[in-house]
Order: structure tokens, then sequence, then C-alpha cells
């Protein structure tokens, strides 16, 4: 499981930068819960999990710490304990967008979809959170799944107003577009999107939106990125299991 640069980068600002008034305990569990968010954003679950909890011995509700063993309980399916994990950071830090999004994603996830979407958008309206277009476009993706397209799209657009070159949005709204039948506005999308640097999510619907469009080529050449660039991730097995194969 990797964190995605723009919510580690949040997580870091929103708490693990301690200024020289601080004292030295909570100093060095801000420092602990950043090397584990680090490592986390590597892959390196296992050895994020010493400095999390050594954190959490220096400070019990350090919001960081509890936001990086939430994402580890994630990891390892232990779905319950995560949102445990992830309710108390918002307790500890309720003003935190980018700890309330993690929240909100979880819930959506767990299927607790109006909840989910509530603290979502309390994620995006947090005071000094610059990066609002991470919990709307999770909540465009909750309701996706849900096959709720144009609720999705309202909250896309919000998305995109507010970071409108964010791939992961683009790709989101490319998503709802190819599950209309509107192949062109998704290619169009995903255009935009390779080019923001999407990952990927982005060059699997880059795969079936140019099958789609009869671009049997194009879609070859995404495929081969998608299998050089992300090997192990989810959406090349999810690829190969559209396609039957192995």
């Amino acid at each position: 499981m990797r964190l995605a640069p723009v919510l580690l980068a949040a997580l870091l600002a929103a708490g693990c930068a301690a200024g020289p008034q601080v004292p030295d305990r909570s100093r060095a569990a801000d420092s602990h819960a950043g090397v584990g968010l680090h490592l986390i954003a590597q892959g390196r679950l296992e050895q994020a999990r010493a400095p999390l909890e050594r954190a959490l011995e220096l400070v019990p509700g350090h919001p960081e710490a509890l936001t990086g063993m939430g994402l580890l309980a994630e990891a390892a399916g232990e779905m319950e304990r995560a949102r445990t994990y992830h309710r108390r950071a918002v307790d500890a830090a309720p003003g935190s967008g980018a700890i309330r999004n993690n929240y909100g994603r979880l819930l959506c996830r767990l299927g607790r979809i109006d909840a989910g979407l509530e603290a979502l958008e309390a994620a995006a309206a947090a005071e000094g959170y610059a990066s609002a277009e991470v919990p709307l476009t999770n909540a465009a993706r909750c309701l996706l799944r849900e096959g709720r397209r144009e609720e999705a799209r309202g909250w896309l657009r919000k998305a995109l107003e507010a970071a409108p070159g964010f791939a992961p949005a683009l790709t989101a709204r490319a998503e709802a577009y190819y599950l209309a039948g509107e192949y062109a506005a998704a290619a169009a999308d995903l255009e935009r999107a390779r080019a923001a640097g999407g990952g990927a999510r982005t060059l699997y619907w880059s795969v079936r939106t140019a099958r789609a469009q009869g671009e049997a080529e194009a879609a070859a050449s995404y495929r081969r990125r998608l299998r050089e660039r992300f090997p192990d991730s989810a959406y090349r097995q999810r690829l190969g299991d559209d396609e039957g194969a192995p």
C-alpha cells in the first residue's frame, strides 16, 4: 500500500513539523510519526510499525501516528481496528482536513456512505487545509462505487475547481464518463491525467477506454506501461481479470 504524495505531505504538515517551543517528548513523537508515514509511503509497512508505536508511547494521542496505525490496519484487512485508529486520530485533531479525509475514505470502504461523505465534506472545508481536492475526489470515488454517477460528477466538479490538473479527479471523472458510454470525454480527461502524472488507475482506465474506442494499438501501449511501471498494482491484476487472463 502506498500513500499518495499529496496526502503524505498534508499529514506531515498537519503535525509532524514541531517548532522550537514544543517539548522534547512531543518533538520526538513527531519525528517518529514522520518516519513511520514516510515508510508507509514507500510501501515498507512492517518497518513503519515500530516508529509509529514509539510515537504513541511518547504521546498516546498523537494524531498522525494514529492515522499511520490506521493505514497499517487497513493494509492488513483489520478494518474495524483501522476505523478505531482513524476515529481516535479525528478526536485528537478535529481540525485536520488530512486526518478527516482518511476517516471518511475508510467509512466509505466500510459501506457507511452517508457518514463517509459527511466526513469527507468536513475535510474539504477544514480551515487551512490546502488539498480539498483530495477528499472531494475520494467522495466521488465513494459514489462511483455505489453507482451514483451524477452525484459523483458534482463532487468532481468541485475537486477540479479546487485543482484543475489533479490527476486522480480527472481519472475519476473519466471513469464516470466511461461508465456512461461517453468514451471521447473519458479519453480527453485521461490524456490530461496522464500528462499530470496519473498512476496505475489512470493507465487502467486508459486501456479500457482505448479498447472501447477501437484503438487497439493505444490500448496495448497503455497496458504495457501499466505492467512495466506498476507490476504489483491491483489495477494490473484487475485488468487481467477483465480479460480473463491469469
